[in-house]
């Protein structure tokens, strides 16, 4: 598959998620009726447009599926059936097929057949007809002709809608000139939609002004005559006129009637979306850079200018800047939002929840942290894993949180958290926890525990990553296949980074991924342990100028009472005699310390330390065999077992070319510190 094609699938999947988002809304509109139809009528033209360009692509089997879906859509609108909570889990259902034919074309991979899929959306589409009721035609019998000749099926359900909420009716006559006929039009409906609804259009031409296009409206508003024609004031042809008449002959005013996940196309495509104005700045910031270093090279190298050195650093300082600027502007292009990726997960987890008949409030944070679309695009399938496996193990039934005096609903928590430059994201619930009887007991059934002995908390933590465990005896839709967070551990790992899990019987799970960087520019001090040059985030030092003894010392900082550790001790290394330059650019870097026989310096560190999951600032010392000056730097992942580089954040290129690791202090130190 090309690169255009790929574009084209994610256009139509961006339609796809705000399908979802709409669907969402629907499930919350209640008996709204203006608010309800708007939302039907969004979702209908945003499906239309999906099967228009999935025909266009020669998506056979997602056009089907949307036509099938648009004709159930268009019977809302007509008024023909009610989108109840049935319906609109049919709607979902064809959302999720949509999805997952997205994915399918995206991958190369055979449709299954949708049969079923198609019979709900015929039985939805057909189902619970709603015939004509009489007041409604006595309505459409009292408004001019040539409107009511022109209304659709579903304008006509729309304007007696309007009518039983308590909406007047009005017809309004506007003119436009036919070079600005466009703007104006679009300028009135849009004036006009703030105050009620716009039910349908009859445009004409007077033959005695062919330089006019003139229109008739007919509008539904709660909001009086007066008001309206004050709000309309600025447009000096448009004039609004009340139908006094038109109304439900005899019968009070009612209300509506109403009765009771994929992976993303976009992670299969090596490109991000960004706006103009974002390209426009950059090549803006570019041509400056261009111009700047034009100047500068040119006051070099004309002996006659004799530029003071004075000038010649702050041309070099701005230059400097001016590079680590454009550099962050394209670090930040391949940052995306991680919302998308959180809200399908939310949504996978709800159609879990129904399948298991639980009920379960879905609590989403963190949706507007920005992700390298790597990272983004990694998380999907892990994190819809991580729900299925929270509403089918973790979650209990209604009545059993009942008798252990919990709320009958349970409440699963997706939360992404961005604290000192490393992003993580939890899922965690209020359920059942992990029961290391029930583990040990799956164990012995498995063969995989011979021991007459159960397992103590932390290998039962341990083993529910093993491939092929289960605690349940048969399979269901959701589980019980032996696939699952052993799945999970993998694609984290090969992503470079982490899973734990933490849990407490009775109260709850939480599994909480830790991200590597991909990419990111950093303040970092450098320093030298064990002959070798790393790298520390400089907001992490408050201080490094004390000398102290060198050697393996580990215990309380002279200066301050403080944990003392070495960094060859955090880092495994011997304590032979080594020493190395800390000078990455001999031309540009001053003079810098360096370790002796005798000496090493103390850096003291502000370290996030993390408890309980509370998180909190402890200041460390950390002795070192030298210490260098501070830089901006690039920090770059270590590819996809960097979570097994432990304590190691990434590498950097030093300003000679060599290369030095970046360093995770407080992971490092987790074991170290008490």
């Amino acid at each position: 598959m090309d690169q255009a094609q790929k574009e084209f699938l994610v256009e139509i999947e961006g339609l796809v998620e705000q399908i979802y988002v709409d669907l969402d809304a629907l499930r919350g509109a209640g008996s709204e009726g203006r608010v309800r139809r708007e939302l039907i009528d969004r979702v209908f033209r945003r499906i239309h447009s999906v099967k228009g360009l999935a025909a266009t692509g020669g998506l056979q089997v997602l056009s089907q599926i949307a036509h099938a879906f648009e004709n159930l859509l268009d019977a809302a609108r007509a008024g023909r059936i009610d989108l109840a909570e049935a319906v609109l889990d049919t709607c979902e259902s064809a959302t999720d097929a949509l999805s997952e034919s997205l994915r399918l074309a995206a991958s190369g991979i055979v449709e299954p057949p949708r049969r079923d899929l198609f019979e709900r959306l015929q039985a939805a589409t057909h189902g619970a007809v709603r015939g004509s009721n009489d007041d409604d035609e006595a309505i459409i019998e009292r408004i001019p002709l040539e409107l009511s000749q022109a209304l659709t099926q579903a304008e006509r359900y729309q304007l007696a809608s309007a009518v039983r909420e308590g909406g007047s009716l009005f017809t309004i006559s506007a003119s436009f000139d036919i070079a600005r006929f466009a703007e104006e039009f679009v300028r009135v409906k849009e004036k006009l939609a703030k105050w009620g609804e716009v039910i349908t259009t009859s445009p004409a031409v007077d033959d005695s002004h062919p330089d006019k296009i003139n229109f008739r409206l007919l509008y539904a508003s709660s909001v009086d005559v007066r008001n309206l024609e004050a709000n309309l004031g600025e447009f000096l042809d448009v004039v609004l006129k009340p139908l006094e008449s038109v109304g439900t002959p005899d019968s009070p005013k009612s209300e509506e009637q109403s009765s009771s996940v994929s992976p993303s196309v976009s992670s299969l495509a090596n490109f991000v979306r960004t706006d103009l104005d974002t390209l426009d700045r950059l090549i803006s910031s570019t041509h400056q850079l261009f111009r700047k270093t034009s100047h500068a090279l040119d006051a070099a190298t004309n002996a006659k200018a004799k530029v003071p050195k004075e000038e010649m650093a702050r041309l070099n300082d701005e230059i400097k800047a001016s590079f680590l600027g454009v550099e962050d502007e394209l670090i930040n292009l391949r940052m995306v939002s991680l919302g998308p990726t959180l809200q399908r997960t939310a949504r996978a987890g709800k159609a879990a929840a129904r399948v298991a008949g639980k009920e379960v409030n879905f609590e989403v944070t963190g949706s507007d942290l920005q992700l390298d679309k790597l990272l983004a695009d990694a998380l999907g399938d892990p994190l819809i894993h991580l729900i299925r496996n929270a509403v089918d193990h973790g979650i209990e039934d209604a009545d059993t949180r009942a008798h252990a005096g919990k709320n009958r609903r349970g409440t699963i928590r997706i939360e992404a958290i961005n604290d000192g430059g490393r992003s993580r994201v939890k899922v965690s619930d209020d359920g059942r926890g992990i029961n290391p009887d029930l583990i040990s007991a799956a164990a012995k059934r498995l063969g995989i525990h011979e021991s007459e002995t159960d397992l103590d908390f932390e290998r039962s933590l341990r083993l529910i990553f093993r491939p092929g465990f289960t605690t349940v005896d048969s399979v269901s839709d959701l589980s019980g296949r032996g696939v699952g967070l052993d799945v999970v551990e993998t694609v984290i790992e090969q992503s470079g980074g982490e899973l734990r899990v933490s849990s407490k019987p009775g109260v709850g799970t939480t599994f909480e991924i830790r991200l590597p960087v991909t990419f990111g520019l950093m303040e970092a001090r450098v320093v030298v342990s064990g002959g070798n040059r790393y790298c520390i985030a400089a907001s992490q030092i408050i201080t490094s100028d004390e000398t102290v003894d060198s050697g393996a010392r580990t215990g309380t900082s002279n200066s301050e009472q403080l944990p003392e550790v070495s960094m060859r001790d955090l880092l495994g290394q011997s304590y032979v005699k080594q020493t190395v330059s800390l000078r990455s650019d001999a031309s540009k870097t001053p003079e810098l310390k360096h370790s002796s026989t005798h000496q090493a310096h103390l850096i003291i560190c502000n370290i996030a330390d993390e408890q309980g999951g509370t998180i909190s600032t402890r200041r460390v010392g950390i002795v070192v065999d030298g210490i260098g000056g501070t830089e901006k730097i690039l920090v770059r992942g270590l590819g996809r077992h960097a979570g097994r580089w432990y304590g190691i954040a990434g590498a950097t290129e030093l300003g000679d070319g060599s290369i030095a690791l970046v360093l995770d202090l407080p992971r490092l130190l987790s074991g170290y510190l008490p």
